[in-house]
């Protein structure tokens, strides 16, 4: 057998490895020592009952680094198979592209460098370089500057400046959203090797819900109804916002540039209110495709989770317990202080 290093490197590797408490690097040592001697990394492996991809990679770290390479169990600097020009732009290439799995970076690394990886090897390497698997954010593809976004945050932090602690003045969100008759099961702990089974239905019939929503208070609202959301259903969410609050002069409302938001008999309602009741209504719309200024997006998220995820095999039984939660459930101070932490009152400005 043909040594790869000198007598005297062996001798220092032995001494090392005797001083090492670390069992793994005590592995590794052991590893250079075999292999300075000549073994094959087939032998080394069944002499040490390592597998043969950690043998050759010990080596490597020793080539590169020398023997720090390895004692340092954690190096950042290097994966042990790539440079660290080839590691930078593997980096710059999940970075610039969507990456649904790792078996994507594997076959551009064997394309690129003629590097092959196994899949649990390059899942180490891209959390190294601070990669998480997640599921990407949807934003608007159309959404307007974040000089505009930043405006319309300023201006309607002021009104909810303005408006706070008074009793005749409120500020709420509106918006609607549809509650489809199927179970939506979202992810869950469940103890390993067992199953949790949900049932599901094939409906597609739904409940939609206009609503209102005061973030200073975290009062939700709302009008559930079957058919889609209209001028006529505003009027209603309207009235039944004056009806519980007879003390409210002023109402300002956010909502978006939905046709209905617009049409001629809601706005001939709220100057109605006006004349007759005293009550001025002011609709502040959101810029054209920016439903991250609109806070009660996360009210519909927040009750998608607490509704959707069960399972009801009738839809009249459904379209109770959307009614049930958007007519009692809202009300109570426990669920009050969880839309405190959910929805909050700070807005996301998207970038790009």
């Amino acid at each position: 057998m043909e040594k790869k290093l000198s007598d005297e490197e062996i001798r220092e590797f032995m001494a090392l490895h005797r001083k090492t408490k670390d069992k793994k690097t005590a592995v590794r040592i052991n590893s250079v020592i075999l292999w300075a001697k000549g073994w094959k990394y087939k032998d080394i492996c069944e002499a040490l009952l390592i597998s043969e991809s950690f043998a050759r990679n010990t080596v490597e770290r020793y080539k590169l680094f020398g023997i720090s390479g390895l004692r340092y169990e954690h190096y950042e600097g290097h994966n042990f198979k790539m440079t660290p020009e080839q590691e930078k732009a593997t980096v710059k290439f999940v970075e610039e592209n969507f990456v649904p799995d790792s078996k994507m970076v594997i076959q551009w690394v064997k394309e690129e460098f003629d590097i092959e990886y196994t899949t649990q090897g390059m899942q180490a390497f891209l959390k190294r370089k601070g990669f998480v698997y997640k599921k990407p954010r949807a934003i608007p593809g159309k959404h307007p500057s974040e000089e505009v976004q930043r405006a319309f945050i300023e201006k309607i932090e002021n009104e909810m400046e303005r408006c706070k602690g008074k009793e005749d003045e409120a500020v709420y969100f509106s918006d609607g959203s549809g509650f489809v008759h199927n179970t939506k099961v979202g992810y869950g702990w469940i103890r390993k090797g067992k199953e949790k089974i949900f049932k599901t239905n094939t409906s597609r019939q739904k409940v939609n819900v206009n609503g209102a929503y005061n973030p200073e208070t975290e009062e939700a609202i709302c009008v559930e109804q079957e058919s889609p959301i209209n001028q006529q259903s505003n009027i209603e969410l309207i009235d039944k916002i004056i009806e519980r609050h007879r003390e409210y002069k002023k109402i300002h409302i956010v909502l978006d540039n939905a046709k209905y938001n617009h049409g001629k008999i809601f706005k001939a309602h709220i100057k109605k209110l006006k004349r007759e009741k005293n009550v001025e209504v002011e609709l502040i719309y959101l810029p054209t495709y920016s439903p991250n200024l609109n806070l009660i997006e996360r009210l519909w998220k927040y009750a998608k989770k607490k509704v959707v995820g069960i399972y009801y095999d009738r839809f009249h039984k459904f379209k109770e317990a959307v009614r049930n939660f958007f007519e009692n459930e809202v009300k109570k101070e426990s669920c009050k202080a969880d839309l405190e932490k959910f929805i909050g009152s700070s807005f996301q400005i998207v970038k790009g």
